[in-house]
């Protein structure tokens, strides 16, 4: 059973299932974590523009304050004009709508010696009007024991440039629950008093505690600094308090240095999540909200979307069930059967199915796959014979190949010792190397390389060398003439668009002269006589034949002197790739020989070859290889 068709059918529709509801689950998932965050952020936003706008209103106050201090600092060093400095006082209360009231108050004596106390005080009445209250000026109101006066100057004193006192109830002039901002007034860097605004929070406190963002929600508003609790709205306490305990009596409170912190806590066994923001004056205010208020749209929306997947998951899952076992169970198990009998050697038997329509193509496919069988087995000992005819004729191809290449490194009179070897990456290949007497005193040798591979470049190959090599015997009067020339006749005949990169050197040994001749190829190494160290020959390059008719080349002629050895190559050593791709490369093989320095040509060969071998390993060889190693014995300077 675990092993049929149907059992399988039965355990994919079941994956399925699974798949498919996990899928929607988590994207549905990530779709509530991203409405939570919304939701989040959208109470965030709320509160934080009631919040911003309470910000606002203090940063006016402060400013109001220092407006008042520069006034008050004027004041002292310009007489002490009265009229001035309530005509001052008056046009900036009207600047900031949002103060009760603002003044100027002096430390004791320092306005003059004979009067203890000197203020200026303006307020807005009930009716918005301005007035100035005189009775402050009066030596029975001893402003410097109100509470107010000593919270600020105290924390001015300490180095506060601005200070909050805490809020209390005013009686006197604008009769409402404040709090006073003040900013010191200074003489030559002396406290000389302290300019005052006074900021109703009655309507703030109104706003703040009318905040409440969901039916249950509630509000704490408080003094951090000063760890008080002005009003809250939390329902455990039996009435709103204002200007009331401290702020460690709120069982559900936490340090409120975590403002601008989100957080979660458990009160009442109830989940809240809570917003804290801080104001400009140490106060802040809380707005708690309970997590399964803030989310409960959002869960009741998840809740259906996960019902709906679920559903739909299984309805898919059961007639993906019901397709599979109807429509492919009975033409799997008529392939089967048919499988097994042509297994067993019966290639005449046939399947026939029609429906649906892929099993009845791929039971014609068994057919004809039943039909090419028995035509394999007919032709396979003619296919045999044929490969076997082919396979023999590249290798006949490979030896012409070769043989047309010099294996006679014997140089009369021994003026040069010469060898050099050409192993092609297939039965053939594209790469060679000649040397021959042009005259009595003029060696040729060359190295080159006809882009491709294959049978056409072995041919082409063939034609170049045999091209070259008579061009250079009977028409050579100089080496750039001669290289354009053969240039020329490879364009005339080159249509399958071959090119060759060759390096040929001509030795002329009467003047100990090497006219070297670069197109296109790799540059040769050299190690001098009076040198210990191969070192690359450094010539310009010319365009590689067969790219252009017309071109001309130019030549470079050096020194040669005895013992000198030249080593020429190509691109086959120095692009050889090991298992890891890496190149065998132009260093590696100037390495190479400099550890090698004393060894003939024969050996520079083989040394350059095996380690070209060493570092292939395992990997196959991708191009054609070409080593030449050439030594000056003896010149015949007359």
């Amino acid at each position: 059973m675990i092993k049929t068709i149907k059992f399988k059918i039965l355990i994919l529709t079941l994956g399925t299932l699974f798949l498919l509801a996990a899928i929607l689950t988590f994207l549905e998932t990530i779709n509530y974590a991203k409405e939570k965050e919304i939701k989040l952020e959208g109470k965030d936003y709320t509160i934080s523009n009631i919040v911003q706008s309470i910000n606002e209103n203090i940063a006016a106050l402060e400013n109001h304050a220092k407006d008042l201090a520069l006034m008050g600092e004027m004041f002292f060093k310009t007489g002490k004009n009265n009229e001035i400095a309530d005509h001052v006082i008056e046009k900036i209360l009207k600047i900031y709508p949002t103060s009760l009231g603002g003044g100027i108050w002096f430390e004791p004596y320092v306005v003059s010696p004979e009067k203890k106390y000197l203020c200026k005080y303006a307020y807005r009445n009930e009716k918005g009007e301005i007035s100035f209250d005189t009775s402050y000026e009066k030596e029975s109101f001893n402003y410097h024991e109100q509470n107010w006066y000593k919270e600020i100057i105290s924390q001015i004193r300490e180095g506060k440039t601005v200070a909050w006192s805490l809020p209390y109830y005013e009686n006197i002039g604008s009769t409402t629950i404040m709090t006073t901002v003040g900013v010191g007034i200074y003489q030559d860097d002396k406290l000389i008093g302290i300019s005052t605004a006074d900021w109703g929070i009655d309507e703030i406190i109104t706003t703040i505690m009318e905040l409440k963002p969901t039916e249950n929600s509630f509000t704490l508003f408080g003094d951090s600094v000063n760890d008080f609790v002005i009003a809250t709205t939390d329902e455990t306490i039996k009435e709103i308090t204002y200007v009331g305990s401290s702020l460690r009596d709120i069982s559900w409170y936490a340090d409120a240095e975590k403002a601008e912190e989100r957080r979660n806590f458990t009160y009442n066994n109830i989940r809240y999540t809570s917003y804290t923001k801080k104001l400009r004056n140490h106060m802040f205010v809380v707005v708690n909200i309970p997590t399964y208020e803030l989310y409960e749209d959002i869960f009741s929306h998840l809740l259906v979307m996960l019902l709906c997947f679920i559903g739909t998951s299984f309805c898919i899952s059961l007639l993906i069930f019901l397709f599979l076992r109807n429509s492919i169970n009975k033409p799997i198990q008529k392939l089967t059967d048919i499988a097994t009998e042509i297994g067993k050697g019966n290639l005449d038997s046939q399947i026939k199915i029609e429906q649906p329509k892929e099993f009845a193509d791929l039971a014609n496919t068994f057919n004809k796959m039943t039909k090419d069988i028995k035509d394999y087995i007919f032709n396979l000992n003619k296919v045999t014979k044929e490969t076997e005819i082919i396979e023999s004729e590249l290798s006949i191809a490979k030896k012409i190949q070769l043989s047309v290449l010099p294996k006679n490194f014997e140089i009369k009179e021994k003026e040069i010792d010469i060898y050099a070897i050409m192993e092609t990456a297939k039965e053939v290949g594209g790469d060679f190397y000649d040397f021959f007497f042009i005259d009595d005193s003029h060696f040729m040798f060359l190295v080159a390389d006809v882009s491709g591979k294959g049978i056409p470049a072995a041919l082409f190959m063939m034609t170049t060398k045999t091209l070259i090599k008579n061009i250079a015997k009977d028409q050579f009067i100089d080496a750039d003439k001669m290289t354009k020339k053969i240039n020329d006749r490879i364009c005339r005949d080159n249509h399958q668009n071959f090119f060759v990169t060759m390096f040929a050197g001509i030795i002329d040994l009467e003047k100990g002269i090497l006219t070297a001749i670069n197109c296109g190829h790799n540059p040769p190494l050299i190690k001098r006589t009076n040198e210990d160290r191969f070192e690359y020959l450094k010539i310009k390059p010319n365009l590689v034949l067969g790219a252009m008719s017309g071109l001309d080349f130019a030549s470079e002629e050096i020194p040669i002197n005895v013992n000198d050895t030249l080593v020429l190559y190509t691109d086959g050593v120095t692009e050889a790739l090991d298992i890891d791709n890496k190149l065998y490369g132009e260093e590696r093989l100037e390495i190479t020989l400099n550890k090698n320095t004393n060894q003939n040509v024969n050996d520079l060969v083989a040394t350059v070859r095996n380690d070209v071998t060493e570092h292939i390993g395992t990997q196959l060889q991708s191009d054609d290889i070409t080593i030449m190693a050439v030594k000056i014995n003896k010149l015949t300077k007359k």
